[in-house]
């Protein structure tokens, strides 16, 4: 689907501005030099910058400038998303994990979703469901230190309150599923999509 607001795109472009500019100064040199007419001059800049505006807007060039400020509006909210789930991504791994099985399923976690990340800030894109997994490992390690510490203050002062834990084999087979689909995530959601999806922008564009 073409954007909402192209032409507010177009008009934070650098086509733009370099033409609002040049608009600016011809009504700075109408105030300097033209005085006696300058009110005439000046409806005559305007109106000639918002004619080449209009026309600039529906030319190619035009098109090419909004497609730009679309890749970088994709681009910085791809970049914010990558920066969050890295962020999460993080707190697993200063997580001190007290069981071997569980440990090495965060390892390969770690390992697999680190490498998503490498590809999703080389293209500048990201996939939801691979963010989710990673999200869900957070939570996982999580359920299973709570359920540990509280398991622990059970046995300390015999409250007999503990609820039952998760295994860490279930838990560890749990963290190894989001690692696998993360690594699948790289080839199916990654690779060869935001190019062809800004083609089909430019191309929608151009035949309006």
């Amino acid at each position: 689907m073409p954007p909402q607001r192209p032409f507010l795109l177009y008009l934070r472009s650098r086509l733009h501005r370099g033409v609002s500019i040049a608009a600016g100064c011809l009504l700075l040199l109408d105030v300097a030099f033209l005085r006696p007419h300058v009110f005439l001059a000046g409806a005559i800049v305007i109106l000639g910058y918002a004619a080449v505006t209009a026309l600039l807007f529906f030319s190619r060039a035009g098109v090419r400038q909004v497609a730009t400020e679309i890749d970088q509006d994709m681009t910085s909210h791809a970049r914010q998303k990558i920066d969050a789930v890295a962020a999460v991504r993080q707190q697993v791994a200063v997580l001190r994990i007290g069981d071997e099985q569980v440990a090495g399923a965060v390892e390969y976690f770690l390992q697999e979703s680190g490498a998503y990340l490498e590809e999703c800030r080389r293209l500048s894109t990201y996939s939801p469901v691979a963010n989710d997994r990673i999200s869900r490992v957070l939570d996982i390690c999580q359920v299973f230190l709570d359920e540990r510490d509280q398991g622990a203050t059970a046995r300390r002062y015999q409250t007999g309150a503990a609820p039952a834990p998760d295994t860490p084999a279930s838990l560890a087979a749990e963290i190894r599923e989001c690692a696998t689909v993360i690594r699948a995530r790289i080839t199916e959601d990654l690779q060869g999509t935001s190019g062809s999806d800004r083609l089909k922008i430019v191309k929608e564009l151009e035949e309006k």
